[in-house]
């Protein structure tokens, strides 16, 4: 595994912070054994923190390349743990998983917001478009793309989904499944593809992560969460993003928490052969 943070919040234009994360991130890590919530250990999966990627003055649009390129130097057969940042971090990441991948890859992108304006809040790289930008410039096609814990959205985007054939799993929907439900529906289209996995704090309801630039009612639970990804145990994993937690908007970590727990989770994953 190697980590890679993005401090960079230029996309949030309501409620920034989530640049501290990255950095927030690491240090409340130290809490953590490498055990995960099912007895199984972990300690021996090779974990490199690679530390911050450099940045330019601007929004995501001026440094997209140059972190898309170093993500992409993320070593064959290890998997990149990409650490927000606003949610425009994951298009850099889209775009050299896609090239790392040699086309075959598909995304669960589990958000509040479908990120699919073409502009939002007058530019193209707010976080409201960082699913849009990413797609297009790593020529990803939309039908691989799995829409996850959604509520909030612009017309454009709903409008979009529909025409381009995203499969949208609603927060609402999501709340009544149970079972295999997820990996089910992914499983039926993932083929050869490997799977990235993008997380927006947000996705969460509010009482579970207060602190992120853009909470809406009606999330997931932290519960719902983590079944969700253990479900995807049998599918081969590319990496993973976790974005828009905001320290400076947190309550007693809890939000960072939330985090880190999906992302040992998602090391344990690992550990028992996902990958």
């Amino acid at each position: 595994m190697r980590i890679l943070g993005v401090p960079l919040d230029r996309g949030s234009l309501y409620r920034p912070g989530a640049a501290q994360a990255p950095d927030a991130l690491r240090k409340l890590s130290a809490i953590f054994a490498p055990v995960s919530e099912h007895a199984e250990l972990f300690n021996e999966l090779t974990v490199r923190d690679d530390g911050n990627v450099a940045l330019v003055e601007g929004d995501m649009g001026a440094n997209v390349d140059s972190v898309a390129d170093e993500i992409f130097k993320t070593a064959p057969g290890t998997l990149p743990i990409v650490l927000g940042g606003d949610h425009t971090t994951v298009s850099p990441t889209l775009i050299a998983q896609q090239k790392r991948l040699n086309g075959k890859l598909s995304v669960l992108y589990i958000d509040a917001h479908p990120d699919l304006n073409d502009v939002s809040r007058h530019t193209r790289w707010s976080n409201g478009c960082a699913l849009r930008r990413g797609l297009e410039l790593g020529e990803i096609e939309p039908p691989k793309v799995t829409l996850l814990g959604c509520r909030d959205y612009d017309w454009d985007e709903i409008q979009f989904i529909r025409r381009t054939g995203i499969t949208l799993i609603t927060a609402a929907t999501a709340h009544g499944w149970t079972g295999t439900q997820l990996a089910d529906e992914i499983g039926s289209r993932i083929g050869s593809d490997a799977l990235h996995i993008s997380l927006d704090i947000d996705s969460l309801d509010p009482a579970y992560a207060p602190g992120t630039g853009v909470p809406s009612a009606g999330g997931l639970t932290s519960r719902e969460l983590l079944d969700f990804l253990r479900q995807l145990r049998g599918v081969r994993l590319a990496g993973l993003d976790v974005d828009e937690v905001a320290p400076p908007l947190d309550t007693g970590h809890i939000t960072s928490l939330a985090a880190l727990k999906f992302i040992f989770e998602f090391l344990g994953m690992v550990k028992i052969g996902a990958s």
